[in-house]
């Protein structure tokens, strides 16, 4: 935990910044990000989306009369989410972030949820939008997945390609060698 002393105007005031533990579940309909925070209250969190395409969620609490602690979470939804349709619901210390998956339209359909996004674009126009709507949630029997599982899921292609990558160039400096030495037998 870092503590910093607030610039404003009560120069006594001081803040303990933390990294809410978090929980991924993925289901064929959702996909629900899950923060553990026990000690706040509805009042003190706030989830906005930020340019159609991040997620900042923040909260702060006091301490005492002279701590306060706090976080600030910026996450990018995922592509295959609605925007339109993502909620947030705070039960239980756990604030459930749902973010339901876009089902997929027929051409005429498409053209339609175009020209609606346009719309949306020229009434944001760039601006904070705030998510209030509050979710039914997924069923709780989904797969969940911590932040390192979803990490260690994304490293497993790059490691394979890094082996076969090196498996190719040590296939190549063999194959090299033999037709040196191959060269190198007939010549002498």
């Amino acid at each position: 935990m870092e503590s910093k002393k607030n610039g404003g105007d009560d120069a006594t005031q001081s803040y303990e910044d933390f990294e809410p533990f978090c929980n991924w579940i993925h289901d064929e309909k959702y996909e629900t990000l899950v923060l553990h925070l026990p000690a706040f209250k509805k009042e003190q969190l706030k989830v906005k989306i930020i340019n159609l395409r991040t997620l900042k969620i923040f909260g702060e609490r006091p301490l005492d009369a002279t701590k306060r602690s706090r976080f600030h979470k910026e996450i990018a939804i995922p592509k295959d989410c609605n925007v339109k349709e993502i909620h947030a619901k705070f039960v239980g210390g756990l604030l459930h972030i749902v973010m339901p998956k876009k089902v997929s339209l027929t051409p005429q359909q498409e053209q339609t949820e175009g020209n609606e996004k346009s719309t949306i674009l020229k009434n944001i126009n760039g601006q904070d939008h705030q998510v209030d709507k509050l979710p039914t949630l997924p069923k709780i029997g989904s797969s969940v997945e911590t932040i390192e599982d979803s990490r260690l899921r994304r490293l497993v292609p790059v490691t394979t390609n890094v082996a076969v990558v090196v498996a190719v160039v040590a296939c190549l400096g063999a194959y090299i060698i033999y037709s040196y030495r191959s060269l190198y037998a007939e010549a002498g």
